[in-house]
């Protein structure tokens, strides 16, 4: 081969090889930022590389210490750079990637004062961002929760817990408020479990969770408020998204499926929204209980142990429709309607063996409880916006929300004694429960700012609630009219509040609020022996709140604040019903109960390194009048002590003495202390962590009910973990520690769990499939000990947690995408003091 030729060849290579990389080629873009005013180059600033055609992220990075910054492996193609650093205003510029090395060259980033408080993570779009004030947790990036509902979300939120029934905590505090877009979640109905179980994961943008509020906000919560915004408008054109999820739990057969969609349209002027969801699912527990009787002199007299299985199987389905009219630049009205109903099936055997060691003999019987029930959960919302043409932030903003529901349940227990001492109590057991719900909620406000640096807000709040409950008990099929009664309450709460914020310069701002609130609550029950009893409570309170923050430099800023809360007692802590349902363990409302308050104040600082954010917090919360679940042995002494004297009257004939009767008191006082820590850390381009912690503790004093008075420390932490693989797959791991923690009756020993999600992109990002582990190591669940004068309680708790589920989801439509469209303008608006190009009139 001669040489004329061997160059030919090569040239020929390397035509081909330069046609193939033209083709697929990749490039690094290199670029840097500075401050538009001292001109000094800014270190930490996040960059994202954005589609032009849906805005989803392919990439990012951060600048360095000379504000400079590289971005590695980008096809060549048309993108959007999204700027964000804390405390400036976004940056967007539209580039061209067609060269190996692409030099987007120098941009200047504004300082925005809105944005002082905020501290967003780097890089890609996280599943976490914090404020000094709350953080918010993207839910799309969120793999373990995929094809779950709204509490497997939850289960991943730093400082959040959720127990075996559904019920929520926050920094080890169980009085949370919790908000569906803003309003208050008892629209969806008046169980958390089920609301929560109601929201599939798919349809959730993201969750807000705000530890100290301001005056603006509702004060019940005192521990704070999750807020769950869902996913609403999409961009301009047609668009819309489908997501299915299969699977069951591991332990046993119990297939829990979800379909859910949404179509959005938009234009100009109008936007259009409909979302539908249909699911079917089964859930089960495990309980044991074993009860160590003792006399007064500390002995053993009787044994009892009470192991009760089954499950809860049933559909729902739902529908949201929404409507957005831009009248023009300054009005905006929105209209929606959510409709939401499930049917579920209930199927529980418990067996409960006694032995009476003074007589030698032992009782044994068997509880095969069938039941189902029906619900529907609707509501309807008018918000109505506007903004003036002399100052933007100049706001009147005003919504109405109605909702109403029902909810019916019928239960049938049939206990069987195989003792032939006890074979003539044998007996069928019948409950059933129609409960009836309307809700309307007017919330109005307005900001006026009298200057660049200082606004003033003030509202009106209305909360009225009319409900209407039946409760049926019947003895082998018979109705007993001595048990069954019709509960009755009107609620009304009225509340004006105004908050004051002052920008004192580019590092201090302060607000400072106050609410008045009164409270109106009349409830009756009507026996259908024709005894009457009522009850009422009235009461007013003022509820200040104090921020003040403080931007230290660009990468560490922290907080201070003080709030007053309050936690009124809900339906089912007042309501006087007695479950008899199971037999063995009576439960029971208090209508005598008074609401408890907390004057919560609150510390948090935030350091912003090259790959690590870190968010601290360390809090302090005095509550006065606490509510506390506690238990006692059902006999009519200890009723008439606690002052159930009317639960006596309803069940204590019905039932034999000696059970355990659970209920709720008003004990004295109680303190919550605690140092929470969140890091965030990018560990390589393709691996990221979140850890939380939470150390806290908690003084009780029960000394008014023969308690002890308890000070207790615990902890608890949750790790998030992903990994990003090549070709689009990405694996996500997720655990959960609690420590033991100590209560005013006893113990809970610690708990753990593990998570492990995978997932694919398909076709160009649009679509996804994804298998998820829940709870792999099959240990979530309870143990718990509890001391009474009268007994020792061990309880073990397991539930049918460990599960396998599928999911798949695709985005499909037309994409004009808004973001893109932002990008042009913004960018315009930063060279260019012009204004937009429609002035609509008001």
């Amino acid at each position: 081969m001669n040489f004329k030729r061997l160059i030919s060849m090569f040239c020929l290579f390397a035509v081909c090889v330069a046609n193939i990389y033209a083709q697929n080629g990749k490039s690094s873009i290199t670029g840097k930022v500075s401050d538009a005013k001292s001109k000094e180059m800014l270190p930490y600033v996040a960059v994202a590389v954005l589609q032009t055609k849906d805005s989803s992220i392919i990439d990012g990075g951060i600048t360095n210490e000379n504000g400079e910054f590289t971005i590695s492996n980008i096809k060549y193609g048309e993108y959007i750079l999204h700027y964000t650093f804390v405390g400036y205003k976004d940056y967007f510029k539209n580039i061209k990637v067609s060269i190996p090395t692409t030099n987007v060259g120098s941009i200047e980033m504004t300082v925005s004062s809105s944005n002082l408080n905020e501290v967003k993570v780097v890089g890609a779009k996280q599943m976490m961002e914090y404020k000094l004030d709350k953080r918010v947790i993207n839910v799309d990036q969120n793999l373990t929760a995929a094809g779950g509902d709204a509490s497997d979300v939850l289960q991943d939120v730093p400082s959040v817990e959720i127990d075996d029934e559904g019920n929520i905590s926050l920094r080890g505090g169980s009085n949370v408020t919790l908000l569906i877009d803003g309003k208050p979640s008892d629209i969806y109905g008046s169980n958390v479990a089920s609301v929560l179980a109601q929201i599939p994961a798919s349809s959730i943008d993201k969750i807000e969770v705000i530890t100290n509020p301001s005056a603006r906000y509702n004060p019940e919560g005192m521990s704070g408020i999750i807020n769950i915004t869902l996913k609403e408008k999409g961009n301009r054109g047609l668009n819309g998204n489908i997501n299915i999820s299969a699977g069951s739990a591991l332990n046993k057969w119990m297939p829990r499926d979800n379909i859910s969609g949404a179509l959005n349209w938009s234009n100009k002027k109008v936007s259009l929204s409909a979302s539908a969801n249909v699911r079917y699912g089964e859930m089960g527990m495990l309980t044991d209980n074993m009860r160590y009787f003792r006399n007064s002199s500390g002995y053993v007299t009787d044994i009892m142990r009470t192991q009760r299985d089954g499950g809860t199987d049933g559909y729902g389905y739902g529908f949201r429709l929404g409507a957005e009219w831009y009248i023009n630049k300054f009005n905006t009205m929105n209209l929606s309607l959510n409709i939401n109903k499930n049917k579920d099936f209930n199927d529980y055997s418990t067996a409960t063996n006694t032995n009476y060691l003074n007589s030698s003999s032992i009782r044994n019987n068997v509880d095969i409880s069938n039941g189902y029930g029906r619900g529907s959960f609707n509501n309807m919302a008018f918000t109505y916006e506007k903004t003036f043409k002399d100052n933007e932030d100049q706001l009147f903003y005003a919504n109405l929300t109605w909702s109403w529901g029902s909810y019916g349940r019928t239960i049938e227990d049939e206990i069987i004694y195989n003792s032939p001492l006890f074979s003539d109590r044998n007996y069928i057991r019948g409950d059933t429960t129609i409960s009836r719900r309307h809700n309307a909620v007017a919330d109005i406000h307005y900001i006026h700012p009298f200057s660049k640096n200082s606004k003033m807000e003030i509202g009106y709040n209305l909360n009225f609630t009319i409900a209407n409950n039946n409760y049926e008990y019947s003895y082998d099929r018979v109705l007993d009219n001595a048990t069954s009664y019709d509960f009755h309450k009107t609620e009304q709460i009225h509340a004006i509040y105004a908050t004051y914020g002052w920008q004192v310069n580019d590092k201090l701002s302060t607000q400072v609020g106050l609410r008045g609130e009164t409270t109106l609550l009349d409830f009756s029950k009507d026996g259908y022996n024709g005894i009457k009893t009522t009850f009422d409570r009235d009461y007013s309170s003022l509820y200040p709140s104090i921020h003040i923050s403080y931007q230290i430099n660009k990468m560490n800023s922290f907080q201070i604040s003080y709030s007053r809360r309050v936690k009124r007692p809900d339906h089912f802590n007042m309501m006087p019903n007695v479950d008899m349902t199971n037999q063995e363990y009576l439960r029971f409302g208090n209508p005598k109960l008074d609401p408890e308050y907390t004057d919560a104040y609150e510390f948090g600082y935030s350091l912003l390194l090259k790959n690590t954010t870190i968010f601290t917090s360390l809090y302090y919360r005095e509550v006065s009048n606490a509510i506390t679940r506690f238990e006692f042995e059902w006999n009519e002494d200890n009723a008439l002590y606690y002052g159930f004297d009317w639960a006596w009257q309803v069940a204590g004939s019905a039932t034999a003495t000696g059970r355990t009767a659970q209920s709720f008191l008003n004990i004295a006082n109680s303190r919550n202390y605690g140092l929470e820590i969140i890091v965030d850390r990018d560990i390589t381009s393709w691996w990221k962590a979140n850890l939380s912690m939470n150390f806290f503790g908690a003084y009780k004093d029960g000394r008014a009910y023969n308690y002890d008075k308890v000070n207790a420390f615990n902890f608890n932490t949750k790790l998030n973990t992903t990994i990003t693989l090549p070709k689009n797959w990405s694996i996500q791991a997720s655990g959960r520690y609690t420590a033991p923690s100590r209560t005013i009756q006893g113990w809970e020993y610690s708990r753990y769990d593990v998570d492990i999600a995978i997932k694919k992109s398909i076709w160009e990002r649009r679509g996804s499939i994804g298998i998820n582990f829940r709870d792999i190591l099959d240990s979530r669940g309870g143990h718990g000990i509890a001391y009474t004068d009268e007994y020792i309680s061990f309880n073990n708790r397991h539930p049918y947690s460990r599960s396998i589920r599928l999911s798949f989801s695709y985005n499909f439509g037309k994409v004009a995408n808004m973001k893109k469209k932002k990008a042009k303008s913004m960018q315009e608006n930063y060279n260019t003091s012009g204004g937009d190009e429609d002035e609509d009139e008001e």
